[in-house]
């Protein structure tokens, strides 16, 4: 059946300026799929069959050992930093300066009658969001065999036209960077694309791929790039419907914020897009829920007023904020405002997106970095110039 899956010590004291109401961000209310059909189709959210087309694709809806659904599976090897806990970890001693810098948002501002655009910082007071629709991921399995090409001559893992199984009634969406990821469990890897779009003859082409190995680490090497700007898995640290009903997350959550660290990253990250001052949280960072934190009531970004959660709603969101003590976040790429991402299509009718809005970014802490890698890698040309290395993500975009 084709499924869906698709410290309190010298804490610095949080700014009483007014917030800026959240505008224009809230997630689409609508769903492909409800979870009453996910759970009538024996399949909590994620992976199954795949494969070329020479290959026979055993469809095994549940891991074997467990008896659950694949896809509420854990993803990544047991050390794996999307799998450990760090509510016992150290803070940076450059915490509050990098979570500080975070709130700053850097963009380039054309105004009629200027002659060059100029840079304006903004500091982003809106509280964390939730994406459940645009800017997340779909996670499929299963479906007909569906020829995936790439569009470009540099497509990372997928130079070659493979052939994967894919549902015809769910495609990537062009308009928030063609993200999607196909699971094969015929061989137990994932594939994130990149620019991915639903072709007229059925198949799926895209600018670049990423293969990862469900029992790997969940991270490449440095200066390896991804799907995502930090090189870091789409699929990783989604929020998903099977845990949410059980109230128990038992991962990192993937989480943007609006001015990460530009030029540099520490690992799990290999690669960054961060756009913020240098000294700012780098992608790649893993951040913790203060335990001090107090969260205030989420508020409407239209109306300005307080939003009435039922009860499930406040257990789904304590279920979060319980994952973002003890396993925190894992710092993947930059947004508007603060970012968490739930599995797209099947999410959307269990999250309004803004059950969390009275978090705000100071409300975290950033656990002990390790080495910084500077991004792009510099090279030293045969003419003793140093030169930033194209890589094969940037070779598909140009």
């Amino acid at each position: 059946m084709t499924t869906t899956l698709t410290t309190a010590p010298g804490r610095r004291a949080r700014s009483t300026q007014r917030r800026t109401p959240r505008r224009g961000v809230a997630a689409i209310a609508l769903a492909a799929l409800s979870v009453g059909l996910l759970a009538g189709c024996g399949q909590g959210d994620e992976e199954e069959g795949n494969g070329r087309s020479d290959v026979e694709v055993a469809v095994n809806p549940t891991a074997d050992a467990s008896g659950l659904p694949v896809a509420e599976r854990r993803f990544f090897s047991d050390d794996s930093p999307w799998n450990v806990r760090i509510d016992g970890a150290r803070v940076d001693p450059r915490s509050d300066r990098m979570i500080d810098l975070a709130t700053m948002r850097i963009g380039i501002v054309e105004r009629p009658g200027q002659s060059a655009p100029v840079v304006q910082q903004r500091r982003i007071e809106e509280g964390l969001y939730i994406n459940t629709e645009r800017w997340t991921t779909p996670v499929v399995v299963g479906g007909e065999p569906t020829e995936v090409v790439c569009r470009q001559l540099q497509c990372g893992d997928g130079d070659d036209t493979v052939v994967l199984n894919v549902p015809t009634d769910v495609d990537p969406d062009p308009r928030y960077d063609g993200w999607f990821t196909i699971f094969d469990t015929s061989q137990d890897v994932a594939f994130d694309l990149w620019r991915a779009r639903r072709e007229a003859d059925g198949s799926i082409s895209y600018h670049f791929m990423r293969r990862w190995e469900l029992d790997g680490p969940g991270y490449s090497p440095p200066q390896v790039v991804g799907a995502r700007g930090s090189g870091l898995p789409l699929f990783a640290g989604l929020i998903r419907p099977g845990e949410l009903e059980a109230g128990e997350i038992n991962h990192a959550l993937a989480i943007s914020l609006p001015g990460p660290a530009q030029n540099y990253f520490v690992q799990p990250a290999s690669s960054t897009d961060g756009n913020g001052a240098t000294a700012s949280v780098p992608e790649g960072a893993r951040i913790r829920l203060r335990q001090d934190a107090v969260i205030d009531k989420p508020v409407d970004p239209i109306t300005g007023k307080p939003v009435k959660l039922t009860r499930q709603q406040q257990r789904y969101a304590d279920a979060i904020v319980a994952a973002l003590r003890t396993y925190g976040a894992i710092v993947v790429d930059r947004a508007r405002v603060p970012t968490l991402y739930a599995q797209r299509d099947v999410t959307a009718p269990m999250l309004g997106g803004n059950e969390l809005q009275g978090l705000h970014i100071d409300d975290f802490e950033v656990i002990t970095l390790g080495q910084r890698y500077k991004y792009p890698p510099e090279e030293v040309g045969d003419d003793g110039l140093v030169e930033g290395r194209l890589n094969d993500r940037e070779r598909a975009a140009s």
